[in-house]
């Protein structure tokens, strides 16, 4: 566990300030937890078996442990070996949820050959490692003891009760967690104290939460913000709406806000509309990014919403509020149609077609590892919305600014290079958008249409001056009209993707769901605009010239300043609102209590 840690701070140095020898002693820490953990098993039941073996059993007894040491070698091996590659685009641990869905989902076939090409090394130490576990497992052997029975009692309850006191990290009231490692260290540095199969056995139960009581009613009504009925109604309530979901369209290289852009065309696109300064993406990955934009479902958990138990709560999602207006809904993703389960979740939130790889006319526009090439998906696009009726929701969500970063034949003269490979298909995606909105600017329903301009999460940078916590979640968002203005909010606002939600039905002059985590912009009292990162929920503060993350975590004291006292009161009301929400499946206007603010 230690070599796996130590290649995984050499992979991934260049996302942490300092590396010292003490977060790795803390990391010891927390694989001795693990390994006590998935070791209770062999105390609980091995120690006192030992004693009725005869001499026919004891080798298949012997068998029998040596498979379960195994297994446990795999649980440490494999979800250790992947995050050292897979941590620099997301930028923490997996867990359990992930794994589970990496099994069955449809696109990890299709990328392991690349991810093997990239970290061809990373086989070579599984193996190597696997080959040392295994010359040691070899060597076990089941050894019974004729000792006394009191003598044996005593010393099986003192072992079991070690190895249940290392399991739970120590004789504190609450077991060892994962946010413990933000306690012992930092946040910044959690993911290189913590293991992946720690993070995946504290995610096993994802469900079995407890309701928060942090706040009375009383309380959380005048910690919540206040919803007003103020509509702004400046579209007409048949605009169609177009949301562009562009994967890891960061901050850091594109957007007019951007210190080097590699998105030229979109940086102009998006300063003619209501374009957000400071804007934040709600989670690390594209399964976080779809339930926060089309329904305002933020995902504050250690899963993504789409992975967690509570996906099947009921949502008042925007395409179905939308839909009960008369418009028709559509999705489209150049994916295949499985993947990370987009088909599936925005069925149930009121789309009516959902249109994948498997859908695309001529699949020699395949590109080998995702799905469609963007400059011909968004063409397709563009033809498919001229056929649709009107007035329609639809969104689009582009791929190929995802690893392994390659560009289309005869593009590679077209673009822009960068510092990382990702730049470059920014540059791609970014031409092709440019396409887009020029085949289709004199079409009827275009000039009839609400954009609304999103990335789904910040793109992965070894650049050192974009490792802050504003630089990993910053994205531009923007809300653009060919034909009409659209009003602008207070400078200064932040925004986050859940808020994109209630500001277009804003826009729209269409009453806004009781339930509701975001704010509309144009809101007087704004909530706080959170993320989840390693155990920690942060809010972003706009201190009048940049983003600053404040830390709020459930059952850890912080000394707060005193203007940060009413922020941290704000956010654990929130979570509260939110965590009891999805525990008691009130996450729309047929399920929630009318008391619930």
């Amino acid at each position: 566990m230690s070599v796996l840690r130590v290649a995984f701070a050499v992979q991934n140095a260049a996302y942490f300030k300092t590396l010292n020898a003490w977060h790795f002693v803390i990391g010891c820490y927390f694989d001795v937890v693990t390994l006590a953990l998935l070791s209770l098993p062999l105390f609980l039941f091995v120690n006192p078996l030992i004693l009725y073996l005869g001499n026919a059993s004891k080798k298949a007894f012997n068998g029998l442990v040596k498979i379960y040491l195994v297994v446990i070698s795999l649980v440490i091996l494999v979800p250790n070996s992947w995050d050292i590659a897979y941590f620099s685009y997301i930028q923490k641990r997996a867990g359990f949820s992930y794994f589970l869905h990496m099994l069955t989902g449809t696109e990890t076939s299709s990328l392991a050959g690349e991810f093997l090409y990239e970290f061809w090394w990373l086989p070579l130490v599984f193996i190597g490692l696997s080959f040392v576990l295994w010359r040691q497992i070899t060597k076990v052997r089941v050894v019974v003891e004729v000792v006394p029975s009191k003598k044996f009692v005593l010393r099986y309850f003192l072992l079991l009760s070690l190895v249940i006191l290392i399991g739970r990290g120590g004789v504190q009231l609450r077991p060892i967690g994962i946010v413990d490692a933000t306690a012992l260290t930092s946040l910044e540095h959690a993911p290189i104290v913590l293991n992946t199969a720690f993070i995946v056995l504290k995610t096993t139960n994802g469900g079995s939460r407890e309701l928060v009581n942090l706040h009375s009613a009383r309380a959380l009504q005048n910690l919540l913000p206040r919803k007003h009925k103020q509509n702004h109604a400046t579209l007409p309530s048949n605009t169609n709406v177009v949301v562009l979901i562009l994967e890891s369209f960061g901050t850091n290289y594109a957007g007019p806000n951007s210190p080097n852009s590699f998105s030229p065309f979109l940086d102009s696109l998006l300063q003619k509309g209501l374009f957000f300064e400071y804007a934040i993406a709600n989670g690390r990955t594209s399964m976080d990014a779809v339930p926060a934009i089309l329904a305002g479902m933020p995902s504050w958990l250690p899963e993504s919403y789409i992975l967690s138990p509570y996906c099947s709560n009921q949502l008042n999602s925007l395409p179905q509020i939308l839909k009960d207006k008369g418009y028709q809904t559509s999705f489209y993703h150049g994916a295949k149609e499985g993947s990370m389960n987009f088909k599936s979740f925005t069925k149930a939130l009121g789309i009516d077609t959902y249109k994948g790889l498997e859908s695309y006319p001529n699949q020699a526009h395949f590109d080998g590892n995702w799905g469609v090439w963007d400059h011909h998906m968004l063409h397709y696009y563009g033809q498919e919305l001229s056929r649709a009726k009107q007035p329609f929701f639809s969104s689009i969500f582009t791929l190929s600014s995802h690893h392994p970063y390659t560009l289309p034949p005869g593009f590679d003269q077209q673009v822009q290079k960068g510092p990382e490979p990702l730049c470059k298909t920014i540059a791609y995606t970014d031409l092709a958008l440019r396409r887009f909105f020029k085949r289709n600017q004199n079409k009827a329903w275009f000039k009839n249409t609400l954009f609304v301009i999103t990335a789904d999460h910040v793109g992965p940078s070894r650049q050192r001056q974009f490792q802050t916590f504003d630089w990993r979640y910053r994205i531009p968002i923007a809300f653009y009209h060919p034909t009409l203005e659209v009003p602008k909010p207070e400078k200064g606002v932040v925004f986050q993707q859940i808020d994109i939600m209630p500001t277009l039905l804003d826009l729209l002059g269409i009453e806004k769901a009781p339930f509701q985590l975001g704010s509309s912009c144009f809101e007087r009292e704004q909530g706080q605009k959170m993320v989840y990162d390693n155990g920690n929920l942060l809010s972003f503060i706009y201190n009048g010239t940049n983003l600053l993350p404040i830390a709020w975590t459930p059952h850890v004291q912080r000394n707060y300043r005193k203007e940060q006292v009413e922020v941290s009161q704000q956010m654990s009301a929130l979570y509260q609102f939110y965590t009891n929400s999805l525990l008691q499946n009130r996450c729309s206007a047929q399920t929630m209590k009318p008391r619930l603010p």
